[in-house]
């Protein structure tokens, strides 16, 4: 009994150390790489890392078919639980990536929206008129700056 728990966490320790690198620099300089790359080259390689893992998913459910003993498929079934989750991620990661192309165009809008109301408030209030009503929509427009932006 103390043998198989000793073996699961002898192996649990290997696969935290190969999915965990103990060098936290290395890491925070991946980010920071990943981080300058221009979009379509961050789509890329989050791509390509989804078909990776849609390989390594494929080839472990052709191993599970074929495996007999419990363990071995037990252990499979872990892997492919910790696969799934990491495609979970890296397809958010991916819709997150395709969305903030087009917040770019959503923010300049709301922008260039604010400065025409801006500009109208302020040619309302040299002509010496009520500008409540452009007073309201400019506060309208910086909530769903906030919101969305903020």
């Amino acid at each position: 009994m103390t043998e198989d728990f000793d073996k699961k966490l002898e192996a649990l320790r290997k696969r935290f150390i190969e999915n965990f690198p103990q060098n936290d620099l290395d890491k925070e300089s991946e980010i920071a790489a990943f981080l300058a790359l221009p979009l379509e080259e961050k789509l890329k390689k989050v791509a390509t890392k989804l078909e990776i893992l849609d390989e390594k998913e494929s080839l472990l459910k052709e191993k599970l078919s074929i495996t007999a003993s419990e363990a071995e498929k037990s252990e499979i079934a872990e892997h492919l639980k910790a696969i799934a989750a990491k495609q979970d991620l890296l397809k958010t990661k991916l819709e997150l990536l395709k969305s903030s192309g087009t917040d770019t165009v959503k923010k300049e809008k709301l922008k260039r929206q604010l400065t025409q109301l801006e500009i109208k408030r302020c040619k309302s209030r040299l002509e010496k008129k009520d500008c409540h009503k452009i007073d309201a929509k400019i506060a309208h427009k910086k909530e769903i700056f906030k919101k969305v932006f903020g």
